[in-house]
């Protein structure tokens, strides 16, 4: 029966899960157990079970099947993991990369840029400063913008009227102002690098699904 990579990696966490439970089974195939309540245990009439205490347990598997079970996973396991290893190598499929440009890349080199290089390319992305907008300029150039944003502190004031009630009164007693030299790029231009990156993202999950299919090399 003829098996692609895919079909191996699926193979091999169904192992994974069929060995798990062989490890189980191998843990409970030591012994049988009768377990049951008396009321002596010495004399001539001692062990005699209560009537309806006894239980008995007994191993579904034994030793020596678990272990040859375990072994025959292992086996499989061993040549399935170097067959994908030796076709890993081999495998490739094309795909667009950032730049547009079509390059033809193996199984490793797909899977390095995808769980490794697109996560660090996003998050750089993500992170670019986005120059601000709603602000006043106060100056500005092809590549930065300065702009201020003031905020008034206020103080409140105690009096007393004529009638002598209190009175208060809120002014302003000084204002905080921050200037900014803003380096930040166009909003616009940051999400569209982020989009391209998305893209290629999707193209290099097809390209892996696509190396995939590639059959399985049969070991000598």
């Amino acid at each position: 029966m003829t098996l692609t990579l895919g079909d191996g990696f699926s193979r091999r966490k169904q192992i994974e899960k069929e060995f798990s439970s062989w490890i189980n089974r191998l843990r409970l195939a030591g012994k049988d157990t009768i377990s049951y309540q008396t009321k002596v245990i010495e004399e001539e009439k001692k062990f005699i079970p209560i009537p309806g205490s006894k239980k008995e347990f007994k191993r579904n598997y034994s030793i020596e099947e678990c272990r040859s079970n375990l072994a025959e996973l292992i086996e499989e396991d061993q040549k399935l993991a170097l067959r994908i290893s030796i076709t890993n190598q081999k495998a490739k499929a094309k795909l667009l990369d950032l730049d547009g440009k079509e390059v033809e890349l193996t199984i490793p080199q797909l899977i390095l840029l995808k769980n490794d290089i697109a996560p660090k390319l996003e998050e750089t992305a993500q992170a670019i400063p986005k120059v601000a907008k709603g602000v006043e300029i106060i100056e500005s150039t092809d590549k930065i913008i300065k702009w201020r944003s003031i905020t008034p502190i206020y103080k409140i004031k105690q009096s007393l009227s004529e009638q002598g009630h209190k009175i208060e009164e809120e002014y302003i007693d000084y204002y905080n102002v921050v200037e900014n030299t803003d380096f930040g790029f166009d909003e616009r231009k940051v999400y569209d690098d982020i989009d391209k990156i998305h893209d290629w993202q999707h193209r290099l999950k097809v390209a892996i699904n696509q190396a995939n299919k590639t059959e399985l090399i049969e070991l000598d």
